[in-house]
């Protein structure tokens, strides 16, 4: 199917995504449609079945919300073309060093719904062809389900290790998406922001409906505690700390040699400097003294030179016969 340019409602237009993402200032975007109309449409991806899955033009979609528009052109894609484009489109941002964990998300979602797109076309097909009877059934794609296999082929494709990875990601892009960039900078993993997070949800929900436990909990100070306690008794724990102990007396040892050898590196320097100023100062001592020497031997060479002549006083005497 080649893709076409069609007029769709805008309510059809589905945005299958778990992040809450800020589109940003959209009042002049907005603006410019209300004037001038979209310019350039979005794209879509035909669903089979009455909806449409925004692929790109989210601000646009957003601003044409903003003004109550009710109707967009957007440019429509079969599966297979929207399938097409997104693998090009990750295989670009992979060769970025900042592809964000919200990015693989929203990736994984048009995934999952360009799968269940050819799965239904899948199932269409031998009706359109009327291969089949009417009366024959057709199964409903759930949206929010797949099979294990298919759910770790996307996990993989979007850069996750697991399928149980990406879900956390995206438990914790809903519960807590503040704690998304922290994952992107290595400050927290995935799993510890997903604990955060569920517990983050189980005190809101506490809190909401009152809950109070009748058995009384240990306070953090005795869990740490007897958690010490264990800790210290554990032999793996004892040998590790050995360890440890050994290389932080080697570390401070080498501090302590490498603090010597630049205090001795920056002596010799001075050292080095003062002398490269004394013997300065000596060689334009040489020098001025070989200028006067120089300036002396030239005088006397020319004295010597007028006594040789019997000259001393270098004054030219012309005989008085020569002047008749």
């Amino acid at each position: 199917m080649a893709s076409e340019t069609r007029v769709i409602p805008i309510a059809s237009v589905q945005v299958s995504t778990r992040i809450r993402k800020d589109p940003g200032d959209l009042t002049e975007l907005a603006d410019d449609l209300r004037k001038h109309g979209l310019i350039n449409p979005i794209t879509v991806m035909d669903c089979q079945n009455g909806t449409y899955q925004l692929i790109a033009g989210l601000r646009r979609l957003e601003a044409a919300k903003l003004i109550q528009m009710s109707e967009l052109r957007a440019t429509l894609l079969s599966p297979m073309q929207a399938e097409e484009l997104l693998e090009i489109e990750i295989a670009e941002n992979e060769q970025r060093l900042n592809f964000t964990t919200a990015e693989r998300l929203e990736y994984a979602e048009k995934i999952k719904a360009i799968e269940q797109a050819k799965a239904r076309e899948r199932q269409l097909a031998p009706l359109r062809k009327g291969s089949e009877s009417a009366n024959s059934p057709v199964v409903r794609i759930c949206a929010q389900r797949g099979n294990g296999k298919s759910r770790e082929a996307i996990a993989q494709r979007v850069g996750f290790t697991s399928s149980r990875q990406m879900e956390r990601a995206g438990i914790v892009a809903e519960k807590l998406p503040e704690l998304l960039p922290k994952i992107d900078s290595g400050e927290i993993t995935i799993s510890g922001a997903y604990k955060t997070a569920y517990k983050t949800d189980s005190k809101a929900k506490d809190l909401q409906t009152g809950f109070i436990s009748d058995t009384p909990k240990a306070s953090n100070d005795q869990v740490a505690r007897a958690g010490l306690i264990r800790l210290m008794k554990n032999p793996h724990f004892i040998e590790l700390r050995k360890e440890l102990e050994t290389l932080q007396s080697e570390a401070t040892s080498a501090k302590t040699k490498l603090k010597w050898a630049t205090e001795a590196y920056d002596n010799k320097v001075k050292h080095f400097e003062n002398n490269i100023d004394f013997l300065s100062r000596r060689v334009r001592e040489l020098e001025q003294e070989n200028a006067e020497l120089r300036a002396r031997l030239g005088m006397e060479a020319r004295h010597e030179k007028r006594v040789e002549f019997g000259n001393p006083d270098g004054i030219i005497r012309i005989p008085e016969d020569t002047l008749s």
